[in-house]
């Protein structure tokens, strides 16, 4: 459902390593992606016309424990725009490729749970970056609202058990922030053309 996430992971894992990156410590459940000059996780983050628009970071504790234990936490956001599988083909796919079904989704169908709509491709736009080497870095942000805390707190794993919360990225007001020359978060971007 992620293949987004994995494919930016994979190309910037790609580049990064010729640069001497290697992967990242893990604490707790939480494996980082890499260590280039401090820890760094990449995610992916398809914008939606609503709301605040949050894309999922990592698990609260585990960039906490990992702020204190390196003195950094960074992430690379890829930022575009996602097509979406309206027609159901990229599902068939999907589901021939990945074989038998799960318990999960055995679970949903008894439940009549609707499956969730797959991106089927993936426009990359831009690439943010934003890091912390404090916590009181990591609370500008969140006074600034950029982060927010508590992402999927009320959720629940495939296998049952609660979630642990997230931090949220805001990518738009990660933009208002740079464009009205915040400059107190470390943070930048490149933009894909």
């Amino acid at each position: 459902m992620e293949w987004i996430g994995w494919w930016f992971q994979f190309r910037a894992l790609k580049i990064l390593r010729s640069m001497g990156a290697s992967v990242g410590p893990t604490f707790g459940s939480v494996a980082f992606d890499c260590m280039l000059s401090g820890v760094w996780d990449f995610k992916a983050h398809p914008q939606k016309d609503s709301g605040a628009n949050y894309a999922y970071l990592n698990d609260e504790a585990a960039v906490n424990e990992c702020l204190l234990s390196c003195g950094h936490i960074g992430w690379l956001v890829a930022v575009g725009s996602a097509v979406y599988d309206t027609d159901g083909k990229f599902k068939q796919w999907h589901d021939q490729l990945k074989g038998s079904v799960s318990a999960y989704v055995r679970q949903g169908q008894s439940l009549s749970r609707q499956s969730r709509v797959r991106k089927a491709a993936f426009h990359l736009e831009e690439i943010v970056w934003i890091e912390f080497r404090s916590a009181t870095d990591l609370n500008r942000a969140l006074a600034a609202h950029i982060l927010r805390r508590g992402l999927q707190a009320r959720q629940r794993n495939s296998d049952g058990s609660a979630r642990n919360p997230k931090y949220g990225f805001s990518y738009r007001r990660w933009h208002d922030y740079v464009t009205a020359g915040g400059g107190l978060i470390r943070t930048g971007s490149v933009r894909v053309l």
